[in-house]
């Protein structure tokens, strides 16, 4: 098996459809997540197997994941945004204002999105107007746009290298 027979399967369910409503642009999530669903039972998968091998492709495997997720902090995703998930690229967007108090929190939303999503590849300030700017008349970094790589599944990566 490819995630823990403890697994409450109607967890991995919706969290998939929460992934595909974040990564399907066109279309019904809901539809293309149970297609993907069906192809696998045409394979002589159970649906409850299919499942767990769409959720260990798509997001992972739910044992290491949870684990993660019982030793992190809740806020860590407080003020980010997943804003743009594409195929090979995904953006997400944290407001830092006031700057430096909040990079602790930055350090967390970047050490999760490498968890959730993939390799971080840019982080590009939103310099403007702050709370400060009125009394001082600077600008500040008023958040970061983080970019990332998707992670893809190896199923995906060998078929890539096939083609």
């Amino acid at each position: 098996m490819l995630v823990g027979e403890s697994v409450d399967v109607q967890k991995l369910y919706d969290a998939l459809l929460r992934y595909y409503r974040v990564a399907t642009f066109w279309g019904d999530p809901r539809a293309k997540l149970e297609s993907d669903i069906a192809k696998l039972v045409e394979r002589e998968l159970t649906r409850e197997e299919a499942i767990k091998r769409l959720f260990a492709e798509k997001i992972g495997d739910y044992r290491v994941l949870a684990e993660r997720r019982g030793s992190a902090p809740p806020e860590i995703l407080e003020g980010a945004r997943l804003v743009y998930a594409g195929r090979r690229f995904g953006v997400v967007y944290v407001e830092l204002d006031p700057f430096f108090e909040n990079l602790p929190r930055l350090g967390r939303v970047l050490d999760e999105v490498e968890e959730r999503y993939g390799e971080v590849v840019a982080a590009i300030p939103n310099v403007g107007a702050v709370a400060t700017t009125l009394f001082t008349g600077i600008s500040g970094v008023k958040g970061v746009a983080i970019v990332f790589k998707l992670r893809r599944s190896e199923a995906e990566q060998k078929g890539e290298q096939a083609g």
